[in-house]
This record gives C-alpha cells, sequence and structure tokens, in this order.
C-alpha cells in the first residue's frame, strides 16, 4: 500500500462547497432576486409619485412589510401542500389528493417567495441603515 493509498485522500470526499451546487443555487435564486428589486424599485417610483419625495422611513416600513407578507406567502404555500391539508382539502372543496410531486413543486415554488422576501427584508435593512 502506498502512502497516498493510506490516508485515503483519493476516497476523501473534498472540503468546501461544491461549484456545481453554487451555480445551482446561483439559478435558483436568479429570478427572485430579480422580482425582489423590481418590486423595490416598484415601491420607490410609487411613493415618490405619490409624496413628491423619498421618504427613506416610509420606504423601509413598506419593503419589511411586503416581505412579510411573502414569508407568510410562502409558509401558506408548503402548509397548503400537506398530506393533511391537502387531504382537508379533498374531503371539503374537492382538491386533488396529495402526491409526493406536488408537495416537491409547492416546495420548490414556496423556496423561492422565501428567497424574495428575505431580499426585500434585506433590502430594507439595508436602506435603513443609511
Amino acid at each position: 500500500m502506498s502512502g497516498s493509498d493510506r490516508d485515503g485522500s483519493r476516497d476523501a470526499p473534498r472540503a468546501g462547497v461544491s461549484s456545481q451546487i453554487v451555480r445551482r443555487s446561483l439559478l435558483y435564486a436568479k429570478k427572485p432576486v430579480i422580482v425582489a428589486f423590481i418590486i423595490t424599485l416598484l415601491d420607490l417610483v410609487g411613493i415618490v409619485l405619490v409624496a413628491r419625495t423619498i421618504p427613506r422611513t416610509t420606504l423601509v416600513l413598506v419593503l419589511f412589510m411586503e416581505g412579510s407578507i411573502g414569508l407568510i406567502a410562502g409558509a401558506a404555500i408548503v402548509f397548503s401542500s400537506t398530506p393533511s391539508i391537502s387531504k382537508i382539502g379533498e374531503v371539503t372543496i374537492g382538491t386533488a389528493s396529495w402526491s409526493k410531486k406536488a408537495e416537491k413543486h409547492a416546495e420548490k415554488v414556496a423556496g423561492k417567495w422565501f428567497v424574495a422576501s428575505s431580499v426585500i427584508i434585506l433590502t430594507g435593512f439595508a436602506l435603513s441603515m443609511i
């Protein structure tokens, strides 16, 4: 057995994050981040049109409110795809029965809501510190 085989360096997992994971994460977060900045710009334009000035505190409060609403919506999306809630919906209002595929899709959609809402809230924090 050679020295390099004894320490298991060939079979040991690499430390750190794989570039493929980083690339996937960036592709996943690209659309929510763009949407978050578009929402922020629309809020800014709307406040400027109404107030004729840029009241930073108002913009920050609006961003916090929208971000928290987005987090609540994301949680509702995930919650609505759980087996128990799907069964209640199936029995009471005739929705489709629960499936693992639908749950995975709901988790993916809710994740994008969470990313976008978090970016909006972080933008509000950043603006409040200026």
